[in-house]
């Protein structure tokens, strides 16, 4: 405290109920306090409201002050015995006001100030609120307070966007939006309707939505609809973990189908039930040298026997593989005529490996795109994963507006801490 109208009398410790209202009598909770005494002098030297000198001595209010403790062992209280002064002529009086404290409030700045940065870590308002001894509803009106780190309009749009959605208050989807090459959070919508989407970013100039090089998307088709119709210069990209986990989706359907085609006892139902993580790795990650005892088939075998004896069973099951491994491979070397020629195999494949490849000719250009282009929502995806813990370790939010606020504290802290 550096307020040279403070001096100090005495400290001391007291047995304080820190219970508010009539929680008091009902559960009390009485902790041992620390306690400062302080006298703050008053430097007028005129009357505020009359502006003459006749100012004499009126005695002392005393109040209490919540402060800070760096050791956490005892709640610390600054007991100020404010002096008052009193205007002979318009009979006014005033009285001392610190840095410490704002008026008529009995907060210190200080404690303000570290519970408003407390919202940057992953806790509960509770335990906000038991480390700096205030109420769990004076840390919520301080998150109010927080709505300027949550603009309502950015002004600009990023060159390069990415867009998705996350299940938040009431189980409701909001739509969120991204800046790709920086990172930050372009804006977060209350719902994904297509007219609040539209609404949005109807409110920046065509020659501001023009600026947009790259959109990058999963396979929801209205966001390509409202890409298509409010970015002209824009290119669609599907991102690519979302073209992966549909096909490998449709792999283990397929896989699960087949097998159950076989008594449970039987050796081609063990080969297809068990080890399935190894029928979606990539085939250059198998190996043929490193053998290893396999409990279920009761023999040695490679990770790449393996594959190949549940391949065996069933051929469209083959084809399958084959089409899948071809698509990541591509996808990894960033081959755009491989590529192309894979969507179009020779094979049949199965009914769910069909519809997949349907839905990928269908979107042949957006999935050509995400072999051209580096983006991706890999890091759109990583803050709703950030936003799932936010929720996760808050038991869920009822206010949007609460949880808007959480995410932008949440993330400022992880860019300090990728900065640092």
């Amino acid at each position: 405290m550096k307020d040279s109208n403070l001096i100090l009398m005495d400290y001391f410790y007291a047995f304080i109920n820190l219970a508010k209202g009539t929680r008091k009598k009902l559960q009390p909770d009485i902790r041992k306090c620390r306690i400062y005494e302080f006298k703050l002098r008053n430097q007028l030297i005129s009357c505020p409201n009359c502006h003459h000198r006749r100012l004499v001595k009126f005695g002392y209010s005393t109040v209490q002050t919540i402060f800070t403790t760096d050791d956490a062992s005892h709640p610390v209280f600054l007991r100020i015995h404010k002096q008052r002064l009193r205007c002979k002529d318009c009979r006014r009086t005033f009285m001392a006001q610190s840095n410490v404290v704002r008026k008529y409030c009995h907060i210190a700045n200080k404690v303000r100030a570290k519970a408003i940065m407390s919202f940057q870590d992953d806790r509960t308002l509770e335990s906000i609120a038991r480390d700096n001894t205030i109420s769990p509803s004076t840390v919520l009106r301080y998150l109010d307070a927080s709505r300027s780190i949550a603009p309502l309009h950015q002004h600009q749009l990023p060159t390069n966007l990415a867009m998705d959605e996350f299940r938040g208050v009431h189980r409701q989807l909001h739509f969120t939006c991204i800046d790709n090459d920086h990172h930050r959070i372009q804006t977060i919508l209350p719902d994904r309707f297509k007219r609040t989407i539209e609404n949005y970013f109807l409110s920046f100039t065509p020659a501001e939505r023009s600026r947009v090089k790259t959109i990058s998307v999963d396979l929801n088709s209205y966001y390509q609809d409202i890409a298509r119709r409010l970015f002209p210069r824009a290119e669609i990209i599907i991102d690519r973990f979302h073209i992966i986990a549909m096909m490998t989706r449709a792999f283990n359907q397929y896989r699960a189908q087949a097998m159950k085609q076989f008594p449970k006892t039987s050796r081609q139902y063990r080969l297809l039930k068990f080890s399935w993580q190894l029928y979606l790795k990539s085939a250059t990650n198998l190996s043929y040298e490193h053998e290893y005892y396999d409990r279920h088939l009761r023999q040695k075998v490679t990770s790449g026997e393996r594959v190949d004896l549940g391949l065996a069973i069933n051929d469209r099951l083959r084809a399958d593989y084959q089409f899948l491994q071809n698509v990541m491979q591509n996808l990894k070397q960033r081959n755009l005529d491989q590529l192309t020629e894979s969507l179009y195999p020779g094979t049949e494949l199965s009914p769910q490996m069909t519809a997949v490849l349907h839905t990928l000719r269908h979107n042949l250009m957006y999935v050509l795109n995400a072999s051209r282009f580096d983006y991706s929502n890999g890091t759109i995806e990583g803050i709703n994963r950030m936003i799932k813990q936010i929720q996760r370790t808050a038991f869920g939010f009822r206010n949007y507006n609460h949880l808007v606020y959480r995410i932008h504290f949440r993330q400022m802290a992880q860019k300090k801490n990728q900065a640092a």
